[in-house]
């Protein structure tokens, strides 16, 4: 048997409702070589005394605490440097497997192909308002080479709609300076590992991935969507380092509107946040920042 670590990090605020499913997914997998580290980002409704009087007798399961409300990214890093594992998994709080033999396929993977950075699946999406559980299906499968995906990323290739549903190779990540990363949210996660390694993706679904009112993603600020481009501008400069991609500024200018798009859909964007995106990219997209500010004029108005 294996007994490679896999570390499973996972950030909670006021999930009091949601966390121990999450939790409990997680123990009954079948790999048992994992610890369970929660970071608690100051929740008010007691979530932290709840997981201390439920898994007070689990010894795989550490439960920290943020000095302030700081997060769900500054939670990741936190559990990230408290990690012991060669393999890890950024958690929600609010999601839940249904899949247990998901990590040993992984390990088995990722112990099988040192060029593999992560292994990847499908999960389910519940949409808690409508009360309805519907397939995600990713639109690839098997070995992916980190040129090919890294350059259609979101495009042409799909990732998982977020990362309980991947386990990375702790190396992979650290070699791709992902321990100096300020923003810690999917796609800088997904985007550091392929700027050192390949992909495996399982054709199967691994979890569920909850949709509710209170959603991060839903709920987004525009200083959160400026650090996440930023990021992408530090992903943008390792693929032109590396060599990575032919046409690295085209690359950029894609991802740019990817994000920007996404948050004008999904989040009420008022006059000032929007003033402080289109700033950014006059003094961020020279090259193309006219296209870019154009697209998101035309689709906010």
């Amino acid at each position: 048997m294996n007994n490679k670590i896999i570390s499973v990090i996972m950030p909670t605020y006021n999930r009091r409702d949601f966390i121990c499913k999450a939790i409990d997914s997680v123990l009954n997998q079948n790999y048992k070589y994992v610890e369970i580290i929660v970071i608690d980002d100051k929740s008010t409704d007691g979530t932290i005394d709840l997981l201390k009087e439920k898994y007070n007798n689990i010894a795989n399961l550490f439960i920290f605490q943020n000095v302030k409300n700081s997060g769900a990214g500054f939670s990741r890093k936190v559990g990230y440097s408290k990690s012991k594992g060669e393999f890890f998994v950024f958690m929600d709080d609010d999601d839940y497997y249904t899949n247990f033999e998901f990590f040993e396929k992984a390990i088995k993977i990722l112990d099988k192909m040192e060029n593999v950075g992560f292994v990847s699946s499908s999960s389910k999406i519940e949409y808690i308002k409508e009360k309805k559980i519907e397939d995600s299906i990713m639109n690839i499968s098997g070995l992916i080479k980190k040129e090919e995906y890294l350059s259609e990323f979101q495009l042409k290739y799909m990732k998982s709609n977020s990362t309980f549903t991947t386990v990375f190779r702790k190396k992979a990540l650290e070699s791709a300076g992902f321990g100096k990363v300020d923003m810690v949210n999917d796609s800088s996660i997904y985007l550091r590992a392929l700027i050192s390694s390949d992909a495996y993706i399982l054709n199967e679904i691994s979890g569920v991935y909850r949709v509710h009112s209170k959603n991060i993603t839903n709920n987004l600020k525009v200083s959160f969507i400026i650090e996440n481009l930023n990021e992408k501008k530090n992903v943008y400069n390792e693929i032109i380092e590396r060599n990575l991609i032919n046409d690295a500024d085209e690359w950029l200018k894609k991802q740019i509107l990817l994000t920007t798009t996404y948050w004008i859909e999904n989040n009420d964007v008022n006059d000032q946040e929007f003033v402080q995106l289109i700033k950014w990219c006059e003094n961020n997209c020279k090259k193309y920042s006219k296209v870019i500010i154009d697209k998101l004029i035309k689709l906010r108005w």
